[in-house]
């Protein structure tokens, strides 16, 4: 009779039992999604960084063509925007004006193109070819410059930001990112525009800007 009523009693989980099971399957579940979320983010800032130095040596190349062919004056009278480098806080928290890398970029006056996905479709429609309004120029000189030594042209569905010199043709800096509608030297973030003065890692990070330069 005791026998019967010990085998009884193990058969199973009891409702405490299957209480904590769950629970612990639950904290299990959470944590791995946690961990592959956390990985995707990193797997997705490596590649905007990736993606900013293919872009880099893309746009260096031109740019080195261009003032060997003395077409980098042509460049100048499209370009407007000039980047205050008091502004800029390079990747190790220091005013671009006062790091010591990029000297040479530093020298002149530092330009800068940005573009996006919008602005890339209507590039490729040939919207802004035979226009002369500064807008479009510029948006013309952007693509022109990656459209010939970039194989992959998909990444151009980004933002893009370029900074250079005119005087030296080399590049100072891209940033790029296909998580943001915009980039922005001015204001606060806001409506997927993003200010991209601060070039630190984890300011970057956590708005998926990838990022190479001279700094």
């Amino acid at each position: 009779m005791k026998n019967r009523e010990t085998k009884s009693h193990d058969d199973g989980f009891t409702l405490v039992e299957m209480v904590v099971s769950f629970v612990l399957l639950l904290m299990l579940v959470s944590l791995s999604v946690v961990g592959i979320l956390a990985y995707q983010d990193f797997a997705d800032f490596k590649r905007q960084n990736s993606y900013a130095q293919t872009l880099f040596s893309a746009a260096q190349t031109k740019l080195t063509g261009y003032s060997v062919r003395g077409q980098m004056e042509g460049l100048e009278k499209v370009v407007s925007e000039t980047v205050d480098l008091n502004q800029i806080i390079t990747p190790a928290g220091s005013k671009a004006s006062e790091s010591t890398g990029g000297q040479e970029a530093k020298s002149g006056v530092i330009y800068c193109l940005t573009g996006n996905r919008e602005s890339y479709e209507k590039y490729k429609a040939g919207e802004f070819r035979d226009r002369t309004d500064a807008t479009s120029r510029g948006y013309q000189a952007l693509y022109e410059i990656f459209d010939e030594f970039l194989m992959d042209k998909s990444i151009l569905n980004g933002c893009i930001a370029i900074e250079f010199s005119p005087g030296t043709g080399q590049v100072y800096s891209v940033l790029y990112s296909d998580k943001c509608s915009g980039f922005t030297y001015t204001g606060k973030n806001r409506n997927g525009i993003v200010n991209i003065c601060n070039r630190q890692e984890d300011y970057r990070s956590e708005y998926m800007i990838g990022y190479y330069g001279l700094d």
